[in-house]
């Protein structure tokens, strides 16, 4: 994230002197000088300290450290404690101007600890509000907060509303992400300024800062995680808005002020902004703009740090080449790896979207497969609850039936039919429970997945599960044919079940039958098993016959809900059903294997 950190310098001017600017003070005072004699006075080191300010303010670091070196001495030999705290916080700018901010911190804490002493709380206050920005610089932002919030506390106390909104101003550049804060800070700086003006830099930065915020918030693609608010919109266009707004006021006010520097840094932010809105021409025009003259910053800012490192008043024409041919060197090196850079962040980008691309359509086959195995789960489920509702019904509704009549006409009854009865219910419910018992434990097994277990089967134990199934209906014959040890591969559940139904609608085809009888037979004939049941009831009517071969959903058992389980459990163990019906003769139905 791109941030102008302020610097705040709080120059005064000579009383004695005019208010004067740019090159005609710097004239003034250095005419001041060379006029009065070169002796070690007070007078003569204040006007030092206001001449080396007037050279940072024009960028001309080289003269300016000589005369706050000049301005340095006078004071410790004039024992002037508050010249030298002066002459040393000025020249710890200096040091932060070239970066060098250790160096900065140690001028910035003698410089306080002077002022301390005299309980200046004024310049207190702007010093703590320099070791403040010294630290954000060096990355430590627990002590550039700390430093921050004391030197706030002191212009509140003395009612400087200038140190108020330096601090503000740079406080909201730690806030970093946090862009509801980071805003708001800025704005409460921005409206002590729009009160109180300020003849400095940093109401220009203050504004270039808010615009690149909303800059960011779009470009580093933050807006989802930032809660949209009265000074946030939530929307991308109105960010963007906003940004080249904040944008080209710190331009225009910097260019009015003839602030070379961060007009030509706000251009550069304008560049980048026009480019995420795809406005590519005045995108590539502001970036040369701001090329330019960042070109020429570079050039001085070079010449500041060999005269701040060597004490020179002046490099000879020579160095001067030389210096000059690397510095062309080393911008083309920085503007190739910032090409570069360029390029691998839009590979990188690519990859992403395209790595974003394949994992969501993973997800999505992912999410249609459990979707399809879900479906799939729930009609088995609804399958296999059919099952257990028909099969339990039937045994259920003959025991309340038998106990219904007994009830009613106990007196026809004799001890002994009465005695015949008592062991006929106990036998029913004896056999309900067998039937419950052997379900419930097929069902345990078959709850995760309801599919077939194929094994292989003596079809003389299916008949026998059958029998024992039905053995309350001693009025109806119940027979069995088949040949010796003839066995089947099937699932046993599944082909119980079908024999089971099929055998509860043939009872029900013979109850009003005379002489009512029901026949199994098994064959083996062509590399196939045959199971056959034959009734010689009054025949089924083909509508309930449908459930065998339609696909159709049923509610009850009264409609056909036997046949819905025959057809689907055949279905799935691979059995073929058969049946012929003859009108008052009775049914047939063949099971092939």
């Amino acid at each position: 994230m791109r941030c102008k950190i302020f610097f705040f310098l709080n120059l005064l001017f000579l009383q004695a002197l005019p208010q004067k600017k740019g090159q005609v003070l710097l004239d003034s005072l250095n005419n001041l000088l060379s006029t009065s004699q070169k002796t070690i006075s007070f007078e003569r080191g204040n006007t030092l300290n206001f001449l080396g300010k007037e050279y940072m303010n024009e960028s001309d670091y080289t003269q300016s450290m000589n005369c706050f070196s000049e301005c340095l001495a006078i004071a410790e030999k004039l024992n002037k404690e508050d010249l030298r705290a002066a002459a040393e916080r000025n020249m710890g700018t200096i040091y932060f101007y070239q970066h060098d901010y250790s160096k900065a911190v140690q001028l910035s804490t003698e410089a306080y600890k002077l002022f301390e002493r005299e309980n200046n709380l004024s310049q207190m206050g702007l010093l703590l509000k320099s070791l403040g920005d010294d630290f954000m610089k060096m990355g430590d932002s627990t002590k550039s907060s700390s430093y921050y919030s004391t030197a706030l506390s002191i212009f509140k106390k003395i009612d400087d509303w200038q140190g108020q909104a330096s601090v503000y101003a740079n406080q909201s550049i730690l806030c970093n992400m946090d862009y509801q804060h980071k805003i708001e800070l800025a704005l409460s700086a921005k409206r002590i300024w729009d009160v109180y003006h300020s003849e400095t830099v940093l109401p220009a930065i203050n504004i270039g800062n808010i615009g690149v915020a909303y800059l960011d918030i779009v470009r580093y693609d933050r807006l989802h995680s930032t809660k949209p608010s009265s000074i946030i919109p939530g929307n991308r266009k109105q960010l963007l808005g906003l940004s080249e707004k904040y944008l080209t006021q710190a331009i225009n006010i910097s260019e009015s002020n003839n602030d070379i520097e961060n007009a030509s840094y706000y251009t550069g932010v304008l560049a980048e902004l026009q480019a995420v809105k795809n406005d590519y021409k005045n995108a590539y025009i502001n970036f040369r703009k701001y090329q330019d003259v960042t070109d020429s910053i570079y050039s001085q800012e070079n010449k500041n740090k060999i005269a701040a490192l060597e004490s020179k008043r002046a490099i000879d024409s020579k160095n001067q080449e030389i210096e000059y041919g690397k510095l062309q060197i080393n911008n083309e090196k920085r503007t190739m790896w910032f090409l570069a850079i360029c390029v691998g962040f839009l590979t990188i980008i690519g990859a992403l979207v395209f790595r974003q691309s394949l994992n969501r359509k993973k997800t999505n086959d992912t999410l249609l497969r459990l979707n399809k195995e879900l479906n799939e789960a729930n009609r088995l489920k609804v399958k296999f609850l059919a099952i257990l509702s028909h099969d339990l019904r039937s045994p259920v509704a003959n025991l309340f039936h038998f106990l219904q009549l007994q009830n009613d006409k106990p007196a026809f009854l004799s001890e002994n039919e009465k005695a015949m009865r008592e062991k006929r219910i106990s036998d029913m419910v004896k056999s309900l429970l067998d039937n419950m018992e052997a379900m419930l434990l097929w069902s345990k097994g078959q709850m995760e997945h309801f599919m077939p277990s194929f094994t292989d089967l003596k079809v003389e134990a299916l008949f026998e599960y059958i029998k024992k199934m039905f053995s309350d209906n001693p009025d109806i014959i119940l027979s069995f044919e088949l040949p010796a040890n003839l066995t089947l591969h099937s699932d046993v559940n599944f082909l119980q079940t079908i024999m089971y139904n099929l055998t509860a609608n043939a009872v029900k085809a013979v109850s009003h039958s005379k002489g009512p009888k029901i026949v199994w037979k098994a064959w083996y004939d062509e590399g196939k098993n045959y199971l056959s049941i034959t009734d010689n009831g009054s025949g089924i009517h083909i509508e309930k016959l449908r459930g065998l071969f339609e696909e159709k959903n049923v509610d009850s058992s009264s409609h056909g809900m036997g046949f819905h389980i025959v057809r689907d459990l055949a279905s799935s163990i691979g059995c073929s059903i058969t049946y012929k019906v003859e009108k008052n003769n009775g049914s047939t139905f063949i099971l092939c294997i």
